[in-house]
């Protein structure tokens, strides 16, 4: 039996399609979700904007006046207060305004404007700020001190404070009811401010001229006792003390007799020693190493070269001797002492010439040595001397920083003492704050817009809790969303009994374009879960397919609960049991209904493990028997969950129609059954929905089906 030609994805389709493709059916499915659920959607967001507008209506207007000020780095009118301003830093600058921030926020700059503009006491500031007086104290506070928190606690919770950019201005703003109170408690911000950068500029210049006293009289000490202790160190070392650039007398050059000249010329009698030493070392490393034939000093010496040349004579007069008599020979005797004796007075001039040259190498070395020692004694002194220079610059230094310090600072005093009163503050006015005319708030385009989009997302919200926590599938887009089926048809509750053959008609015109050939040769109908109603909608499409002119055969494949002989009103003793064990044939246990059209094979006795007589070829070749003779054959399977004979069954089926009871199945595990039929190789034409309850279905032709 062939699969029903469906269509395939082409192998060769890029990822890029894939991911289009998955795309677009999301796209679709939370397209399907938020139809479905739109009556949420919109109530929530007409809710939400019915919201904003009684807002809109019973909040109080409110009116927001501004003044600005510049913060500078200096002073303004302080000298060289610009090339300062340019010199700062970028974090200096940050860091300043950040701190001009926080003084404007302080309570101590509200109880300020508090003070100037007498709030304290006045019923005028309480209505504009819409707030309630408070009539009595609280406590140990007094009535006044209960109204003084309040005051204070009203401005700065309503003052707004910015600083546009990475500019020196800041925007001083106060919202209230009242547009006169805003402005004027805005412009007493900016006053009470400026009013605190003068008074602590102030303060910190009488402080500054303090400290810098103290510092003076420190300094003065430190350069007394500098001189003083200059004065002894040169009085105890014989040095001359100077101190300053124009006291300095200029150096004379050294005598010849000093440690500075005989260290340079040590230095230069060490060089040659240390030549003449390696040279002499080289000539009695080459005397000990060679043989005294080839020494320049041997071959150079003319007593010797008479020894060598009366020595070869010998040699030749001894091999001359020796080709005529043996050596027993007194003649040849004589020949060979004579020749021993040149040997000897040979070797003892070698040596002795070698010995002159270790002897040489010794005196160089100890002439070197000699030398280092007289080095490193004027060394010493000189460094001793050298000390004794360093020790005494470095108290002139001393003391020429001690005095320079000293001057900077007594000049410094001098210049904020003829300052003192004069110099401006750091922070100067910029514009002064109007009253407004129209108010801040509320906003009602931004109001509306906000309530707008929080309802928006509320009912998304809304609509996807719905989705997530509802998922029981009660129509032909719940089926579609949740597992990807079609929906064939639905059948209202009708209890046990068997259905009405007229209800399955349209159903059953379905399948026959259920594939490219038409009526599949053998269906399979089975359920996610018993009770859902599988057995009685296949009887039902069975008499439905009948009454469209088809012959059917009916296969009871639920060999663990059996019902349809029941439903036929038939009572068979044999069946497909006894079939797939060879116990009997095919056309031996198919039996007539008594409906034209309609034979059912039963089941028979029941097996103890179906499973096992299901995965048999017995089954192939059953429905290969049986496949000619009907126009369609339709399976009763039991449910998928839990029981390994549906799969089974599948596999062997050209098509399988699965049917699912409405409201009772979730998208969890009627998910899980269709994966599980599916990879058991079964092609799903599509589902029904029985037991349906409440409205009509909400199905069309646009939507699906």
């Amino acid at each position: 039996m062939g699969l029903p030609a469906f269509p395939m994805r082409d192998d060769a389709d890029n990822g890029g399609e894939g991911f289009s493709a998955r795309l677009s059916a999301a796209a679709q499915r939370c397209w399907l979700v938020l139809r479905r659920h739109r009556v949420i959607l919109f109530v929530t967001m007409a809710l939400c904007l019915l919201a904003g507008a009684l807002f809109i209506l019973t909040s109080t207007p409110d009116y927001r006046a501004t003044a600005s000020v510049e913060v500078e780095d200096v002073p303004a009118g302080a000298a060289g207060s610009a090339a300062a301003q340019r010199a700062g830093s970028a974090n200096d600058t940050e860091t300043l305004m950040q701190t001009e921030l926080e003084v404007l926020r302080s309570r101590a700059l509200a109880e300020e404007v508090a003070r100037d503009l007498s709030l304290v006491g006045t019923p005028t500031f309480f209505k504009g700020m819409d707030e309630v007086r408070p009539p009595e104290g609280v406590g140990t506070l007094s009535q006044r001190q209960v109204e003084q928190d309040m005051v204070v606690r009203l401005l700065r919770d309503n003052l707004e404070v910015e600083l546009p950019g990475k500019s020196r201005v800041l925007r001083i703003s106060f919202v209230s009811a009242d547009p006169v109170l805003s402005a004027r408690v805005a412009n007493s911000y900016a006053d009470s401010l400026i009013r605190a950068d003068l008074k602590r500029g102030f303060e910190s210049g009488v402080q500054a001229r303090r400290f810098l006293l103290g510092e003076l009289d420190g300094a003065r000490n430190d350069l007394a006792r500098a001189e003083r202790d200059m004065a002894v160190y040169a009085t105890r070392t014989g040095t001359p003390a100077q101190s300053g650039e124009e006291s300095k007398p200029v150096k004379p050059a050294a005598p010849d007799g000093s440690v500075a000249t005989r260290l340079a010329q040590l230095n230069a009698f060490r060089a040659q020693a240390a030549a003449d030493r390696i040279a002499a070392q080289k000539r009695w490393e080459s005397a000990r190493r060679a043989s005294a034939d080839t020494l320049p000093e041997v071959l150079g010496n003319g007593a010797m070269q008479q020894i060598m040349a009366d020595r070869a004579q010998a040699r030749a007069a001894v091999a001359e001797e020796r080709q005529f008599r043996k050596d027993a020979h007194p003649e040849m005797r004589e020949a060979r002492a004579k020749l021993a004796a040149l040997d000897e007075q040979a070797d003892s001039m070698a040596n002795t010439i070698r010995a002159s040259l270790r002897e040489q190498y010794e005196v160089a070395v100890r002439g070197e040595d000699q030398i280092a020692k007289e080095i490193a004694q004027l060394e010493q002194q000189a460094q001793v001397e050298q000390g004794r220079d360093v020790q005494m610059g470095i108290m002139e230094r001393s003391v020429d920083t001690y005095r320079m310090l000293h001057d900077s600072l007594l000049q410094r005093y001098r210049d904020m003492a003829s300052q003192a009163g004069f110099q401006a503050g750091r922070i100067q006015p910029l514009d002064r704050a109007a009253v407004p005319t129209r108010p801040f708030s509320p906003r009602i385009g931004v109001t509306l817009l906000l309530a707008s989009l929080g309802g928006l997302a509320l009912g998304l919200l809304l609509v996807a809790a719905r989705h997530m926590f509802d998922d029981a599938v009660t129509s032909a887009d719940t089926l579609a969303e949740r597992v990807g089926l079609s929906l064939l048809g639905a059948v209202p509750v009708t209890g046990d009994n068997p259905q009405p053959a007229e209800i399955f008609t349209p159903i059953a015109a379905s399948l026959l374009l259920a594939s490219a050939d038409g009526l599949p040769r053998s269906i399979l109908v089975t359920s996610a879960q018993e009770g859902e109603g599988k057995s009685l909608t296949l009887h039902a499409l069975a008499l439905a397919l009948a009454g469209l002119g088809k012959s059917v055969l009916v296969i009871d494949g639920d060999m663990r609960r059996p019902v349809q002989h029941r439903l036929f009103r038939l009572s068979p003793a044999r069946g497909i049991s006894e079939v797939l064990t060879g116990q009997a044939m095919a056309q031996d246990v198919i039996v007539d209904t008594g409906i034209a059209g309609v034979a059912l094979l039963p089941c028979g006795t029941l097996p103890p493990n179906p499973s096992e007589l299901l995965s048999t070829p017995a089954l192939d070749g059953l429905l290969t028997a049986v496949r000619d003779r009907y126009d369609t054959v339709l399976i009763d399977a039991p449910p998928i969950l839990g029981i390994g004979d549906a799969p089974l069954l599948a596999a062997k089926a050209q098509a399988s129609l699965l049917v699912v009871e409405w409201g009772r199945n979730h998208h969890g595990g009627l998910r899980a059954a269709v994966e599980r039929l599916r990879r058991s190789g079964g092609a799903i034409v599509g589902a029904i929905l029985t037991k349906q309850q409440g409205r009509a279905m909400d199905y069309d032709y646009h939507r699906g089906g």
